[in-house]
C-alpha cells in the first residue's frame, strides 16, 4: 500500500538501527513527526534547543555506534543546529540532520523560513560542516537519498550529513521502494608498510606512541594496547584522545598539549628515535601550538583513516591509511615472537602537578577532579565542557580501562560537554555520566537539564561555579595585562535544578562533594563553589595565542 514519503524515510532510519531521534518540531517538519507515530519503537526526545539536539546526538552516537539523528524545522531550526553540526563534523561523529523545508511551489517567493537556493540556501550553509548536504527535491528517490546520506555518514572518516525535506515532498504518497544492500568503505592495507612500521618500533630504543581520538572505538583501543605492550613503547594521548589508553597502565605517559603533563615534555626533550601517531591530525591544542619537540630522529610514522591528515602538520617518513584497529592489527601480524619489550613502564612515569590548596580555604577545581577520581565508578563516563576546568580535567582526571572521556575540542563549543553527557547517558543507561562544566556554559546551554529530568537520565553535572568566565578572564590578563569585567551574578544552580525537578546541592566542602558524587537515580546538579584564582600552572592556551599576536610570531 502507498504511504507518505515521510514514513518511507522513517523506515530507512529504522533499517539503519535508529531507535532515538532528537529535535524540536515545527510546521515544515510536521509530516516526519507524524510518521514517527506510526513507528513507536523510535523514541522521540524533544530538546530545548536545536544545537543541544546535535550535542545529544553526538553523545548518543559515541555511546551506541548508531547514527545520532536530529530533526528540526526550517529556517531557525537549521541555523540553531549549525554549531552542533559543526562540532559533529570536527569530532567525526555520524549525526544525521533532517530538516523541514517549505513546499516547492513557494521556492523563491519569500515564504516564511524558506531555505531554498533562492532564499536562505540551507543546503549551501550546511555544506561546509557536513560530508553531504542535499535537498530531497522529488518524492521518487527520497528513500534512496536518505540511504545514501546515512551511508556517507559512516564511510571513511565518519561525520555528519544534512538533508532538507520540502513539505509537499514529505506528504506525497508512494508505493514501498525497498532497498537491498549497503555500501561499504574498504581499505587495502599495505603489508610491506605495516611490516616496516612494526620493525621500526621493535628496533627503537626510544619509541613513542601518540594516540588521538581516532582510536576511541573499543577495537582500536585494544589494538593500541597490544601494540604498546609488544614493542614496549610509552603512550601519550592528545587532548581529544584522553581515555583511549588506560591511565593506570604503567606505559601511560600522559596528555600532550593543552592541560598536558610534564612527563611527556621531558620524554620528548630526551629524544625519540621512532614516533607513531595514531588517529590525530595534530592540531594546535594537541601539540602546544605545533611544538617542535614533536619529532623523531629516525622515523615519524602516522596512521589515519583520512589520508588528508597525513603530513598535514608535521613531516612524516611513513603514512599508513586506514582505520586504526585494522592497520595496527596488520602490523601485529608481523610481530617478532618472544621479543623483549623496550620498556615495561614509562620512564619518566606520569607526572601530575602538586595540588595547591586555596589560601581562602575554599575548594579548588583540582580538589574537585581528584575527589572524582576517588569516588566515581571505574566505568564512569566523563565529559568536559569548554573553560578553565577543561585543562584541570585533562591533567588530573584518571580514566581507567573501563571508563570513557569525551570533550568536543575539534570545534570547542561551550555547552557541547554538558549535552553530550546527556546523549551518552541515553545511549548507555547502565553507566553513569559525569559532566564537568562551568557556570558560564551551564547558563548558556544547561536548559537541557529539563530533558534529562523528563527522561530520568542519570547524569551528574559538576558545575565549577566561580561567577565569571574564568578562562577568558585569565587569558586577557595573560595576553594584555588587563581584562574587561567577565563576572556574572552568583547563580544558585542547585535551586535552578530543583525548579526543573532535578536533585541539586550547593557544594562548599570535600565532604559535601563526596556525598554529592554518590550515584543516584535521575540527574543531579552539584553547584561547586571554588576559588577561581587557584589554577593549573602554565597556560598553554595563552602561549598559543601569544604566538599569533602581531610582531610575536615568526
Amino acid at each position: 500500500m502507498k504511504s507518505s514519503v515521510a514514513l518511507h524515510l522513517v523506515d530507512v532510519l529504522r533499517d539503519f538501527g535508529v531507535n532515538v531521534v532528537f529535535g524540536i518540531p515545527g510546521g515544515a517538519i510536521s509530516p516526519l513527526y507524524d510518521a514517527l507515530l506510526e513507528r513507536p519503537d523510535i523514541r522521540i526526545i524533544t530538546t530545548k534547543h536545536e544545537t543541544n539536539a546535535a550535542f545529544l546526538a553526538i553523545g548518543y552516537a559515541m555511546a551506541t555506534g548508531r547514527p545520532g539523528v536530529v530533526i528540526t524545522t526550517a529556517g531557525p531550526g537549521i541555523t540553531n543546529a549549525l554549531t552542533g553540526m559543526a562540532s559533529a563534523y570536527y569530532e567525526g561523529m555520524p549525526v544525521v540532520h533532517i530538516a523541514g523545508e517549505v513546499a516547492r511551489s513557494a521556492f523563491g517567493r519569500g515564504a516564511l523560513q524558506e531555505g531554498s537556493s533562492a532564499g536562505l540556501d540551507a543546503v549551501a550553509i550546511m555544506r561546509r560542516v557536513t560530508k553531504m548536504s542535499v535537498c530531497i527535491s522529488h518524492p521518487g528517490p527520497a528513500a534512496s537519498v536518505l540511504h545514501k546520506a546515512l551511508t556517507t555518514a559512516f564511510s571513511g572518516r565518519r561525520g555528519p550529513v544534512f538533508v532538507t525535506l520540502p513539505l509537499d515532498v514529505a506528504t506525497e504518497r508512494l508505493d514501498p521502494q525497498p532497498l537491498a544492500g549497503h555500501e561499504r568503505t574498504t581499505y587495502e592495507i599495505d603489508e610491506d608498510s605495516t611490516r616496516r612500521a612494526l620493525e621500526l618500533l621493535e628496533r627503537a630504543s626510544r619509541p613513542l606512541i601518540l594516540a588521538g581520538s581516532g582510536t576511541r572505538d573499543l577495537a582500536s583501543r585494544r589494538a593500541l594496547r597490544r601494540l604498546a605492550e609488544h614493542v614496549g613503547s610509552p603512550v601519550c594521548v592528545t587532548t581529544k584522545g584522553k581515555g583511549v589508553f588506560p591511565e593506570d597502565h604503567p606505559l601511560y605517559l600522559g596528555v600532550t598539549g593543552f592541560g598536558g603533563h610534564d612527563s611527556v615534555g621531558h620524554y620528548l626533550e630526551s629524544g625519540v628515535d621512532v614516533m607513531l601517531v595514531v588517529g590525530s591530525g595534530l592540531n594546535d591544542f594537541a601539540t602546544n601550538a605545533w611544538s617542535p619537540l614533536l619529532r623523531a630522529n629516525r622515523a615519524f610514522i602516522q596512521i589515519d583513516i583520512d589520508d588528508a591528515q597525513l603530513g598535514k602538520n608535521y613531516a612524516i617518513d611513513m603514512g599508513l591509511v586506514g582505520p586504526a584497529d585494522r592497520v595496527i592489527t596488520h602490523m601485529l601480524e608481523h610481530r617478532e615472537e618472544g621479543r623483549t619489550p623496550t620498556m615495561t613502564a614509562a620512564d619518566p612515569p606520569l607526572a601530575v602537578q602538586p595540588i595547591r590548596p586555596s589560601p581562602t580555604g575554599k575548594l579548588t577545581t583540582m580538589d574537585v577532579v581528584t575527589t572524582m577520581n576517588e569516588v566515581c565508578p571505574r566505568d564512569a563516563v566523563f565529559t568536559a565542557d569548554m573553560g578553565e576546568h577543561l585543562g584541570v580535567a585533562l591533567h588530573y582526571l584518571k580514566v581507567r580501562e573501563q571508563g570513557d572521556f569525551f570533550t568536543c575540542l575539534g570545534f570547542g563549543s561551550m555547552g557541547s560537554g554538558i549535552n553530550a553527557a546527556i546523549g551518552f547517558q541515553l545511549g548507555a543507561p547502565q553507566r553513569r555520566t559525569f559532566a564537568v562544566c562551568g557556570d558560564g556554559g551551564f547558563l548558556m546551554y544547561g536548559t537541557e537539564l529539563a530533558t534529562a529530568v523528563q527522561h530520568r537520565l542519570g547524569t551528574t553535572f559538576v558545575i565549577i561555579n566561580d561567577s565569571r568566565l574564568n578562562m577568558v578572564h585569565h587569558g586577557h590578563v595573560g595576553l594584555f595585562g588587563r581584562t574587561p569585567d567577565f563576572t556574572t551574578p552568583l547563580v544558585d544552580f542547585a535551586m535552578l535544578a530543583k525548579s526543573m525537578g532535578a536533585e541539586g546541592h550547593v557544594i562548599e566542602t570535600r565532604e559535601q562533594l563526596v556525598r554529592g558524587l554518590e550515584v543516584r537515580d535521575g540527574p543531579v546538579v552539584l553547584d561547586v563553589r571554588i576559588d577561581a584564582d587557584v589554577r593549573l600552572m602554565g597556560n598553554q592556551r595563552v602561549a598559543a595565542l601569544k604566538q599569533f599576536k602581531a610582531g610575536d610570531h615568526r
